[in-house]
């Protein structure tokens, strides 16, 4: 399809699109045919992901012809993200789950990082091979590096692991991209969480954290003489640093426990930070790529996103933007480093899930590609965010998509939780949602109590609630849609992953009678097991657990109230058809959670069906193992919730 926008005049030109069958299942479940756009400092080059996970390929194009300069194939790879280091270096990062000999007794997923020379045409993976003082660095990166151009070269500051005294301890290094010479910058101690590195490569702050009280410290300074700003005790929510603030001379931090996220800002070497700044309340920072420094804020606001920027050109050419793709979810992928030449990606209203490259030179905007290219326009369905009363009176937000055709009738209703449970579905194209409502079925996603994006107080109101007020809010949005006609309450199922996982197979254990059915992808199901394979694989009773018994309300990972939230532990109770669906690679909820529960209802008498994605992480990462869970997911739905028939 061919769309060209000329966006200072308002004016759109859209190919006409004859009208289609509904797209098959697997084209939703596909990875995006074009994913992670981003375009070079001086704006003549993009580098996206493209192509299936069997041909998976990293590709770099001229900006103006769209003319291919360069091509890798990375096959099966799990591809995360692209980063330009000056218009030579294209840094690609990939992750892995592995088991590391003599490091860990459980699977880990480790982000790597590859450097792609595209002057020598050949490329490089970082740290690889680095030996540093008396130990071997591990030849992963605990975070994406920060890019950093030295006398015209560019150079990557990484924080790898390396092993003095036997321990693993964050070790910051610097890479000369051109010459691949890497070396020491700083040794963490056991606490130490990262640094901050100004524009000449300098450290000018360090973040330490002593899981054990809870203590939380953040050091500044110049030229390596760094002392203490701040220090703060909280077992779980420490404060945490975003970078400079809104200028090179001052650190942004994030302090919880307002209403809302603020940030403070730390003069380097102050000891004490400033008053919120409220200009940047509740808002995800943007940071210029060049100076590290504070320019906008990016925030979530109802249906869609939202951007501040403080330098009035740069306001003034958003609000042109945004005024070009009216009824649509804008959002800023990348730009080039004058800001001329800009990436978005636009989801809904004409436009559909697509990538466009606007020229400010020349107010001309144009199709780069579809997110995904068997679906069109006219595929995707309308997400509207609407809001339903809790059982004590909390608003709580939802997402409702509804099917393409009607025709009156009170439809089978989907509930489709998020995980986290700190966490919020996000605006834009949901690729599992829209796979559910085109075959039928509308679909709820709740923001249930606990979830983030929706002020302190609603967050914190899910702080003991895990399977009681944080699941009734679920079931609180059935009861919403069936008296308002929209649904069928006796055609309901739950479902969901991570947490969302756990809320379905909650909702045919914990409750009864609402659900006609669960879907659980990764879905913890016993909780104290949980909780004792949290504690050993961070080491001991430290922050991760803590959080996990805030939400649960458990005093300990032995806690027996555990048990009544646990849908493993309450498998009697069950009385409808469970699907559940787990990669074998989860290493965020281990695949013996699923076999918990398959046991549990066995033992119970029950029967159930367990889909096992072979070579698959948390999140889903793969094309064939996501059309697989699809795949058993429409399967189970057609036998026991037919979207056909009343």
């Amino acid at each position: 399809m061919s769309r060209l926008l000329f966006w200072f005049g308002w004016a759109m030109i859209c190919g006409a699109v004859p009208a289609a069958a509904v797209p098959a299942l697997e084209a939703y479940g596909h990875l995006p045919s074009v994913d992670e756009i981003e375009i070079s400092p001086d704006g003549s080059k993009l580098a996206f992901f493209v192509g299936d996970e069997h041909d998976r390929q990293v590709q770099v194009r001229s900006t103006a012809d769209m003319k291919l300069l360069h091509g890798a194939r990375a096959g099966d790879t799990k591809l995360r993200a692209l980063l330009w280091a000056g218009e030579n270096h294209l840094l690609i990062a990939t992750s892995t789950t592995a088991w590391v000999y003599n490091l860990s007794g459980n699977k880990r997923e480790y982000l790597q990082v590859v450097d792609y020379d595209l002057g020598k045409n050949r490329s490089r993976q970082m740290l690889d091979g680095v030996v540093t003082g008396v130990t071997r660095l591990l030849n992963t990166a605990a975070a994406l590096p920060v890019i950093r151009m030295i006398d015209g070269k560019p150079v990557a500051f990484t924080e790898g692991i390396s092993f003095p005294d036997q321990r693993g301890v964050l070790t910051m290094m610097r890479t000369d991209l051109d010459t691949g010479h890497s070396r020491q910058v700083a040794l963490g101690a056991v606490v130490t969480r990262g640094w901050v590195v100004d524009r000449a490569g300098q450290l000018v702050a360090r973040v330490d954290y002593d899981d054990k009280p809870g203590e939380w410290t953040l050091s500044t300074g110049r030229d390596g003489h760094l002392t203490r700003s701040m220090r703060e005790i909280d077992p779980i929510d420490a404060p945490s640093v975003r970078g400079f603030g809104r200028d090179a001379n001052t650190i942004l931090v994030s302090v919880p426990g307002e209403e809302i996220e603020r940030y403070r800002e730390v003069a380097l070497g102050a000891d004490h930070a400033s008053e919120p700044v409220a200009i940047l309340d509740d808002g995800e920072p943007i940071h210029d790529a060049r100076t590290g420094v504070l320019i906008g804020i990016r925030r979530e606001s109802g249906p869609g996103i939202n951007y501040t920027f403080f330098a009035p050109e740069d306001a003034h050419l958003w609000a042109q933007v945004t005024r070009a793709f009216p009824n649509a979810v804008v959002e800023l992928a990348s730009w080039s480093d004058d800001h001329r030449k800009i990436i978005l990606k636009v989801e809904g209203g004409r436009f559909g899930a697509a990538f466009f490259l606007l020229d400010t030179a020349t107010h001309h905007a144009s199709l780069i590609a579809d997110e995904y290219r068997e679906i069109s326009v006219d595929d995707i369905l309308e997400r509207k965010l609407i809001a339903y009363p809790a059982a004590d009176g909390l608003s709580i937000p939802a997402y409702l998509t509804l099917p393409p055709a009607r025709a009156g009738a009170k439809l089978p209703l989907i509930v489709l939780a998020h995980g986290g449970p700190g966490a919020r579905d996000e605006a834009g194209f949901d690729w599992w949602s829209q796979a559910l409502a085109s075959r039928g079925y509308a679909v709820l996603q709740p923001e249930f109590r606990g979830s983030t994006g929706f002020g302190e107080h609603f967050h914190t109101a899910g702080f003991g609630e895990w399977g009681r007020k944080m699941q009734t809010d679920l079931s609180d949005g059935v009861k919403f849609l069936g008296a308002a006609g929209t649904i069928d309450p006796a055609r309901v199922c739950i479902a969901g992953g991570s947490y969302g996982g756990y809320a379905a197979l909650a909702g045919v254990t914990l409750q009864s009678g609402i659900y006609a059915c669960a879907i659980s992808l990764a879905g913890p199901s016993d909780l104290r097991p949980m909780l004792a394979t949290a504690q050993a694989v961070n080491g001991g009773p430290g922050r991760v657990l803590r959080f996990w018994q805030r939400f649960m309300g458990a005093q300990s990972r032995n806690d027996p109230a555990l048990d009544l939230i646990s849908p493993a532990k309450q498998a009697a109770k069950v009385t409808v058809p469970i699907l559940l669906i787990h990669g074998i690679d989860d290493t965020v909820v281990e695949f013996a959670q699923s076999k918990i529960m398959a046991a549990a209802l066995t033992r119970a008498g029950r029967s159930t069906e367990v889909v096992q994605l072979k070579g698959e992480d948390h999140w889903p990462s793969r094309s064939e193992t996501r059309m697989a869970m699809l795949k058993a997911t429409a399967d189970f739905l057609a036998v026991n919730l037919p979207a056909g028939t009343p």
